[in-house]
């Protein structure tokens, strides 16, 4: 969140209300003012234009990378994110029919899913609630402050449960664009208890996507590896997810636990998402037969 303030402008906002310091550090300043407590108009008013900001925002039609993260999963994953943007959604959408897609969490709520809070129902905000028939009420964005409670909204609670679940059977954790900022204490502590009492750990590999210097990754990080089973990435295309899309943690345990690694599955040069569906073909048909192969999507076949 560095910079939001001039991305977004709320500039002029926050100096009419007498702040003047502190633009470069959203959550910091966020921070400051709920605590203090002094500024519930002013609170409320950048909610609402960083909401408006977001909600506006548009994939390109293009193939991007939130097309390939989607893609790169199935139905067994998970992908946890602590954005507002809706740009993972708008993937999920125009992707679904490829239908053995990841779960997506949205750990602090997001500007494009809701819920039905009656009868504990989500999904997007232009959806109904399969019991009453309501649409789903857009979810509370969660704002930067460090001591954050991830109880008292039972959409952001439900999905922080979904993810602990997650963690505690996971074989690869990748962790992309999240460097666990002083301002998310409880989420650290959340995902550090549940990822400690995975009873695969000892086997399980963390890959860290991340252009800052490795040795301060591994400081960040440290508390969560195992010996050396770990990977720090400057590139996502890096990970074996995306060496072996759909089939990582297959990949990972022929290579590490049977000695026998699989050819490497890169995606091929992105022209369109009806071509990177058609590559993708001949693994849905694996899954569907339940039978892995390990082999390569051969791109003769499109």
């Amino acid at each position: 969140m560095r910079n939001l303030v001039e991305i977004v402008g709320l500039g002029e906002l926050l100096a009419a209300h007498g702040v003047h310091d502190g633009y470069e550090d959203f959550e910091s300043l966020y921070d400051r003012l709920a605590s203090e407590n002094v500024k519930p108009e002013l609170l409320r008013t950048l909610e609402h234009q960083l909401h408006a900001y977001f909600a506006g925002m548009q994939l390109p039609e293009e193939v991007t990378l939130y097309d390939l993260l989607l893609l790169s999963l199935r139905e067994k994953d998970v992908i946890a994110t602590f954005n507002w943007d809706p740009f993972l959604a708008q993937a999920f959408r125009r992707n679904r029919s490829i239908r053995r897609l990841p779960k997506i969490l949205f750990l602090h709520g997001n500007v494009e899913v809701g819920a039905c809070p009656e009868h504990r129902r989500s999904g997007f905000i232009e959806q109904r609630c399969s019991v009453c028939g309501n649409l789903m009420r857009p979810s509370n964005l969660l704002f930067p402050v460090k001591h954050k409670d991830y109880t008292a909204d039972p959409f952001i609670h439900s999905e922080w449960e979904q993810l602990q679940q997650a963690l505690q059977s996971a074989y690869l954790v990748t962790i992309f664009g999240y460097s666990a900022p002083i301002t998310d204490v409880e989420a650290r502590s959340l995902l550090l208890k549940n990822w400690m009492e995975n009873p695969t750990r000892e086997l399980a590999e963390i890959d860290i996507i991340d252009i800052r210097p490795r040795e301060d990754i591994e400081q960040s990080w440290f508390d969560f590896f195992v010996r050396q089973h770990y990977g720090i990435f400057t590139n996502v295309r890096q990970t074996t997810s995306f060496h072996h899309p759909r089939r990582s943690c297959e990949a990972f345990a022929m290579a590490t636990l049977q000695q026998d690694p699989w050819s490497e599955n890169n995606f091929p040069p992105l022209l369109n998402l009806e071509y990177l569906h058609k590559w993708l073909l001949p693994l849905i048909k694996e899954e569907e037969a339940e039978m892995f192969t390990g082999k390569p999507c051969a791109k003769s076949e499109l």
